[in-house]
């Protein structure tokens, strides 16, 4: 099986989501999901929750929804970037 490596909560412009660093075909690469795409893909609902709880709500969110994330930014992987691979709700 296949982890991520490093999953965290990040910051993006106004907003959250979670970065991570993923090795695929030997190379590792920084990607960012969105809090957006988290919400609508994966069930996330911070309505209400702050500061460590938005936080592990984020993350467990990630990874439930681990294998499509993958699968998406394999398919993503190597496309020219400032650093990270931001993954939002088009993607999925």
């Amino acid at each position: 099986m296949v982890y991520p490596i490093g999953p965290k909560v990040a910051d993006i412009d106004d907003d959250v989501g979670v970065q991570f660093d993923y090795l695929i075909a030997g190379t590792s690469q920084a990607f960012l999901v969105t809090r957006q795409a988290l919400e609508d893909h994966f069930k996330l609902d911070v309505a209400g929750l702050g500061g460590d709880q938005r936080d592990a709500a984020l993350h467990e969110a990630f990874l439930e929804g681990w294998q499509r994330i993958r699968n998406v930014a394999a398919r993503r992987s190597g496309m020219p970037n400032d650093g990270r691979i931001i993954l939002d709700t088009g993607d999925f």
